[in-house]
């Protein structure tokens, strides 16, 4: 029989994927951050964003217009970007339905930039697996907090804090 079995196409997949994983952006270092599109809604314009500026910290923020925790969690990162009005905050989704999005970001009051990933680049560049999930990055590219799931503003305030 010529070929590759279902079984080993599988088994390099995973090999390959968890190869990935140890050579790229599951912790520690990011520096070099991708940009992605932004979504045009509110004060924020299309274009692109960096998911981080060189040089600057920032938080990182992986959510999906369907997903339940993500809800609460835009009045929450809303209380750090008050606090912290200087900080880069952006929001990715993978999703690429832009009016999904904007009357996503309406609805629960989203005054920061929001962008599209369909292609997963910044999801992989943070391995970033589930939604909600924040990242804090400092200026030197080295991701010094993460959190999956629901958190609260005083939570993430306390993280930054120690970066900026």
């Amino acid at each position: 029989m010529t070929g590759v079995s279902r079984r080993q196409y599988l088994a390099g997949l995973a090999t390959a994927a968890g190869l990935a994983g140890c050579l790229g952006g599951g912790g520690g270092r990011s520096s070099d951050a991708p940009t992605l599109d932004a979504v045009a809604v509110g004060d924020v314009s299309g274009g692109s964003v960096p998911a981080r500026p060189a040089g600057e910290p920032a938080i990182v923020d992986f959510f999906a217009t369907w997903c339940a925790p993500c809800k609460p969690q835009m009045a929450e990162l809303r209380a750090v970007q008050e606090q912290f009005p200087d900080l880069h905050l952006v929001s990715v989704t993978r999703e690429d339905d832009a009016a999904a999005i904007r009357q996503f970001w309406r609805e629960y009051d989203g005054t920061w930039p929001v962008g599209s990933d369909p292609t997963l680049q910044v999801f992989q560049h943070y391995d970033v697996r589930n939604v909600p999930t924040k990242v804090l990055v400092d200026g030197d590219g080295t991701i010094r907090w993460r959190h999956s799931g629901l958190a609260a503003a005083r939570t993430i305030t306390d993280q930054v804090a120690e970066v900026v």
